[in-house]
């Protein structure tokens, strides 16, 4: 009992340590007396959470303050399962496996946007328009 009760503290307790965290962070920022040092401290901040976010994109089960509707990247190499679905690897480090039946022609090279559905699922489709494919984040 003790220790579900443990882990069931720790669950709910994380969110609030990196709530704190960045309180912290955001009053170290504040304390700054000169104007424009202030100010790279709050644009530093930002753009670390922004890059947060852009990382856990499709990962939902980590905790993020802002989470972007959609992601445009260009594809770094696509490559064939076993079962013919495709394995798409982002010039992000990002890797998405196909999920739905749709046929692409895409290849290295081609930029495309990754955007949510319904239901916590996600569409790729090239960034010029064309036909959506589902897909799953893999890593």
């Amino acid at each position: 009992m003790k220790a579900v009760l443990c882990s069931l503290a720790l669950i709910l307790l994380t969110p609030i340590a990196y709530a704190n965290s960045l309180t912290k962070q955001l009053e170290t920022c504040s304390a700054i007396a000169v104007d424009e040092d202030r100010l790279a401290c709050f644009d530093s901040l930002s753009g670390s959470l922004e890059q947060q976010a852009k990382q856990n994109f499709g990962q939902e089960h980590k905790a993020t303050l802002q989470v972007p509707e959609y992601i445009e990247a260009k594809i770094a190499k696509i490559q064939d399962d076993s079962y013919g679905k495709k394995i798409i690897t982002l010039d992000n480090g990002q890797i998405w496996k196909q999920s739905g039946s749709a046929r692409i022609f895409w290849g290295a090279g081609d930029i495309v946007t990754v955007e949510r559905a319904m239901l916590g699922s996600f569409f790729m489709k090239q960034a010029d328009g064309g036909r959506k494919m589902r897909v799953k984040r893999v890593k």
